[in-house]
């Protein structure tokens, strides 16, 4: 897939000329915008959802769920909230479980995803770590073969069945006290690295226990592109099996995965969400309950 960036080159010197030559600025700012829109899309590429930047900037940001009408959220830094009697709270009650400020950032997340839930997380691998945990001992992960470091050492290392034989090998020989070796042997979770850019290779290696399809688009590092939709509907024809898609290299502008039949759309917000410089946080979100 090409991504055109010479003709979005020419386009936008052309834009820089006329903008020193023409007064009506907003009208060629608009043209141009239109034009580089059509030139991705003869690439392949969907436009960009329209009000995009609206959402952005008021979903979950309504001022009258404030006393105070602040049409800027305000920073909650109280990890506990007053309640008018025991085990009686007025929405929040202590910042594990909910936080307003954190409320606001989820459910913009969940707006721009075109998902109704959004949960925020520590890190993008903190929320990697919450969806595996949906999984149950013996159960089957098929990932792409190109993969987020992190993530590839969490389904290999701690996630992994193969794991389980290893700790039986040198449990006897290594100190007691080694966490990890004892959460590798619960978990118990085998995973299959396949090529995800052809899908007749990701269905023949769904198995009767495959219960998540863990899908990066696309990927870290080498940049292979997958078809959400095609994986999503092959996984929906081999029975319960949650499809994941790791958004991170392409945000909510340029990849809606929910809209293509992905159940969970999660993110390491440190990258391009944020910037990569100040934040280290994660988020999932979903469209069902």
């Amino acid at each position: 897939m090409r991504i055109g960036l010479n003709s979005i080159n020419a386009l936008c010197a052309i834009q820089k000329f006329i903008l020193e030559k023409s007064s009506d600025k907003k009208h060629v700012l608009w043209e141009c915008r239109h034009k580089v829109i059509n030139v991705m899309s003869n690439q392949g590429f969907l436009e960009p959802k329209k009000s995009f930047a609206t959402l952005a900037i008021h979903a979950g940001q309504d001022p009258d769920q404030w006393n105070s009408g602040a049409v800027v959220p305000p920073i909650v830094t109280s990890t506990t909230f007053k309640q008018p009697a025991p085990a009686e709270h007025t929405g929040f009650e202590y910042g594990r479980s909910g936080n307003p400020s954190r409320n606001t950032l989820e459910e913009c997340m969940a707006a721009l995803e075109g998902g109704k839930h959004g949960l925020a997380f520590a890190s993008g691998l903190g929320a990697t770590t919450v969806i595996l945990s949906l999984l149950s001992k013996s159960d089957h992960i098929l990932s792409s073969d190109d993969l987020y470091g992190g993530t590839n050492r969490l389904f290999r290392d701690v996630a992994s069945s193969i794991s389980v034989v290893l700790t039986a090998l040198v449990t006897t020989v290594v100190d007691k006290a080694s966490g990890s070796r004892r959460v590798m042997a619960r978990m118990g979770i085998d995973t299959t690295f396949t090529d995800f850019t052809d899908v007749n290779k990701v269905e023949k290696e769904i198995r009767p226990n495959t219960k998540l399809i863990w899908i990066e688009t696309p990927t870290n590092p080498i940049l292979k592109v997958a078809d959400i939709a095609a994986i999503s509907k092959v996984a929906k024809k081999h029975g319960d099996i949650t499809v994941v898609v790791d958004n991170t290299f392409l945000t909510s502008y340029l990849q809606r995965p929910l809209d293509f039949g992905a159940d969970i759309v999660m993110y390491s917000l440190t990258k391009y969400m944020n910037g990569h410089s100040d934040v280290i946080m994660g988020a999932a979100m979903i469209k069902r309950r």
